[in-house]
């Protein structure tokens, strides 16, 4: 103790200058704590607080981004299917109308080539009444000529008819 008595007595302290201070110094430390430490614990737990709802509502934000992108991709992938779709429609469609105009076209075809025999079959059957015709005349001409006598008409077709007949037997 005698160095610590000697210590004491060089800075000029006694015990109860020692006990004041150490007094002051608790008064001070209580004070300190009322006064700064208990406000500043609010805060940092008002801080930790506020951090700890930024980052829920983080987590919040990104569950939800992740939601939307999927709903995104999904409605992606449903306008892409949607969109095959009706090109697949559209072009059954098309196929479907260039059909039709075929069709339509061939029967056409087919009117026009019906129309076309039966012109041929009725401009032949013309022909040869022109020809019967002709030939009648022609027939009663040199008849005419040969005999020098008149030969009636309904001689005529009949004879005319005979060997026309006879002419297409042989055809």
């Amino acid at each position: 103790m005698f160095i610590s008595a000697n210590i004491f007595e060089a800075l000029g302290l006694d015990w109860r200058s020692m006990l004041f201070y150490l007094g002051n110094l608790i008064i001070l430390i209580a004070v300190l704590v009322l006064v700064l430490y208990k406000p500043i614990k609010k805060m940092l737990a008002n801080k930790r607080k506020s951090i700890q709802e930024t980052f829920e509502e983080n987590e919040k934000l990104k569950t939800e981004s992740e939601q939307l992108k999927a709903e995104y991709e999904k409605r992606s992938e449903e306008l892409k299917s949607e969109s095959a779709r009706i090109s697949a429609e559209v072009a059954k469609n098309a196929q479907d109308r260039a059909d039709a105009i075929v069709a339509e076209a061939q029967e056409q075809a087919k009117v026009i080539v019906d129309a076309a025999k039966k012109d041929a079959v009725y401009q032949k059957e013309q022909l040869k009444n022109e020809y019967r015709d002709s030939v009648n005349t022609l027939a009663v001409q040199v008849a005419q000529k040969l005999l020098e006598r008149e030969i009636s008409d309904a001689d005529n077709s009949a004879l005319i008819e005979q060997v026309l007949s006879d002419w297409e037997d042989g055809d």
